[in-house]
């Protein structure tokens, strides 16, 4: 077991969530974005909606961890407010799905941008990949509560990083910029497409809730957990809406729809192409945040869902043991998923999976009426639930291939929990 003595001050889960939420979304989306909705206005009325958005669900998940302080996130709370199976459904999905499949694609990605700083290296993507899950692993399972420091370190220079260069574009933007930014046509009419760009939004948020996976491992839960949660929400909410403003202010829009690396080329447009491979490196730098933060969070979900399955002792005050094998488990599963492949596939059904348990979670704040204030009764809950849903109907009628995959897999494992549950 790790020894945990409530290492998560509210600066440190602040800045776990702005590690979770600031990986490979923002620096990949915004083309694809843009050639979805066709025009710059509502590319930045996404990015703002999907923050607000975050907002909102950050309130209700604080509202609940102050009722239900312990670590697990959407598992714990759906198991607690639903039934077991559907708490295992939840915790088995984020620890393969949310987590390791998404370390998986992280880490090649990191690969890919340290291939474009250094190309003379030529080095193997899945090698640097698979020694970066190592080494992040190594970080948090050996030196163990310290790591959570060096962790907000990473995250606070990342977004130092990525602000820094908002910032500056903005600065050098030209006020008659809006003026030659072309649209690629008008305004795309409300649709599927406004489902997919904003799946891809709220994949760039996803990580606002995580501070609530070890809400045990913080002193008042109730209280750290939810100011992190909310002030990361919108610390990450006001970057991205600065970085997407430096872009199209910036840029031609023809230079970027459909574009997947952006970022990249606004460094190219502000500093020259020299400066491409000096922000290649920084990307990558910053992707180790990304690594880490999931690297830490992931072995305590399994942690959690594993006491529920072997209980052996009565229930206590303690977060579950957090054994070093979870982290390597975790790792493992990522380095198979780099070798093999296979997460792709993974990754398609992620974004649906992960959007429908904070819908369900949200809901579940219904059975504790008492302890919830009437603005997120009343506001909150009800517009993340009715906006969260809109879109994945909307993704589900533009991927119904994927969506169908994923229900197939939670269909199939209720069954294999259900059968557990009638035979023990």
């Amino acid at each position: 077991m790790l020894p945990i003595k409530h290492p998560l001050s509210t600066l440190s889960a602040t800045f776990l969530v702005v590690a979770s939420m600031l990986g490979t979304g923002i620096l990949t989306t915004t083309g694809i974005i843009l050639s979805l909705l066709k025009a710059p206005e509502a590319v930045i009325l996404v990015w703002v909606m999907g923050g607000i958005l975050a907002c909102f669900g950050a309130f209700c998940y604080g509202v609940i961890v102050k009722a239900l302080p312990r670590n697990g996130g959407e598992a714990t709370i759906l198991r607690e407010f639903f039934s077991p199976v559907l708490g295992e459904v939840a915790g088995w999905t984020s620890f393969v799905v949310g987590f390791a499949a998404s370390n998986a694609a992280t880490s090649l990605a990191l690969a890919a941008y340290l291939d474009a700083a250094m190309p003379h290296l030529a080095l193997s993507h899945e090698l640097v990949a698979c020694s970066t899950l190592v080494l992040v692993t190594a970080l948090h399972s050996v030196v163990g509560p310290s790591g959570i420091r060096i962790q907000t370190l990473l995250a606070i220079i990342k977004f130092s990083l990525l602000a820094g260069l908002g910032l500056y574009g903005l600065m050098l933007a030209s006020p008659s910029a809006p003026a030659h930014v072309e649209s690629v046509s008008r305004m795309a009419g409300f649709g599927p497409d406004w489902g997919v760009a904003m799946m891809l939004v709220m994949f760039a948020y996803s990580g606002w809730n995580a501070a609530i996976y070890v809400a045990e491992e913080a002193p008042n839960p109730g209280r750290t957990v939810r100011n992190a949660m909310v002030i990361g929400a919108i610390i990450t909410l006001l970057l991205y809406v600065t970085l997407n403003l430096a872009l199209l202010n910036s840029l031609p829009t023809t230079e970027i729809d459909g574009v997947i690396p952006v970022i990249a080329i606004l460094v190219k447009s502000l500093f020259g192409t020299q400066a491409s491979a000096w922000f290649s490196g920084i990307v990558a730098f910053a992707l180790l945040s990304s690594l880490g933060a999931s690297a830490f969070i992931g072995p305590r979900v399994l942690a959690t869902v594993l006491s529920w399955l072997t209980p052996q002792k009565p229930a206590s005050s303690l977060p579950a043991e957090v054994a070093p094998q979870f982290f390597w488990l975790q790792a493992g599963l990522s380095i198979l998923m780099v070798i093999t492949g296979t997460f792709e596939q993974i990754l398609t059904i992620m974004g649906f999976l992960l959007g429908v348990f904070p819908v369900l979670c949200v809901l579940g704040m219904y059975r504790i009426k008492e302890q919830t204030p009437a603005i997120a009764r009343y506001l909150f809950a009800p517009l993340f639930v009715g906006v969260m849903s809109i879109i994945l109907i909307l993704g589900a009628v533009q991927r119904p291939a994927e969506v169908s995959i994923a229900l197939l897999l939670v269909f199939a494992f209720s069954l294999l929990r259900f059968g557990k549950y009638r035979f023990a």
